[in-house]
């Protein structure tokens, strides 16, 4: 078996992603406006994000490195610049491509299978980590106000944002839901472009108890939200790697 650690670059390379995709979240929900005019906030606003997303973005990673070795493959973090830029740049118009990095895999004896069940133990992860999240939640919840979020009303309270307060538990819960379900958007280079490629019904019988899951704890327009990410971001994979994505999962 190959390394069995995360060597220094790796641990670099995932705090620099882990600090853009929180930043990029909270510049989200946030807006650029509230990061302006409310610059100590928004920094606080920042650290519940670390922990319930960070943790969600590490342990997704870190599940696809463990089965990858597991299978006798070789597994690193690698930071992807392009996808660090799509990101933060989207962030500023509201919208959030959250692909800052991945375990890449070397191998030549992974099959379809291994491949597919690899990908899917992220997803899996963050639905474990979810679950955590929310029985948090009722043990010992957790309210944060912010007066750049008070103007949402109602809009964000599948995320665990009202009124302006945060409900940080069932935040992490949600956007851990939302990690699994972007992850599994059939769209190269995405977890669900690789279980797709191995099991359709299995692909469509995961996703579609995400859906399920997303939809008690978040809210029944999820479904819709994804249908939009899924043409979305297939047409921007299309756009990046035309029909690479299409070869190197086949």
């Amino acid at each position: 078996m190959y390394g069995i650690y995360l060597e220094k670059d790796e641990i670099i390379q995932i705090i620099i992603c882990v600090i853009s995709i929180s930043f990029a979240l909270a510049l989200v929900f946030a807006s650029p406006a509230g990061l302006i005019h409310h610059p100590l906030e928004f920094a606080i606003f920042v650290t519940p994000l670390l922990v319930t997303v960070g943790s969600g973005f590490i342990l997704h990673e870190m599940s696809h490195k463990l089965v990858a070795m597991y299978y006798g493959a070789e597994a690193k973090f690698r930071m992807w610049i392009q996808g660090l830029v799509v990101m933060l740049l989207g962030s500023l118009i509201g919208v959030l491509f959250a692909a800052p990095g991945a375990v890449y895999i070397y191998s030549n004896r992974i099959t379809p299978r291994q491949n597919g069940i690899i990908s899917m133990a992220g997803p899996m992860m963050n639905v474990v980590i979810a679950a955590v999240f929310i029985a948090l939640e009722f043990i010992a919840p957790i309210r944060q106000f912010y007066s750049f979020l008070s103007g949402t009303g109602m809009d964000f309270a599948g995320y665990g944002i009202m009124g302006g307060v945060l409900h940080v538990w069932r935040f992490g819960a949600a956007m851990n839901i939302m990690l699994a379900l972007f992850n599994m958007i059939p769209a190269f280079p995405l977890d669900g472009s690789k279980v797709f490629a191995w099991n359709k019904l299995i692909w469509i019988a995961f996703t579609l108890a995400l859906l399920y899951i997303g939809s008690l704890v978040i809210s029944p327009g999820i479904v819709i939200g994804w249908g939009i990410m899924l043409i979305f971001f297939g047409i921007l994979s299309l756009f990046l790697f035309g029909n690479m994505g299409q070869r190197l999962n086949k």
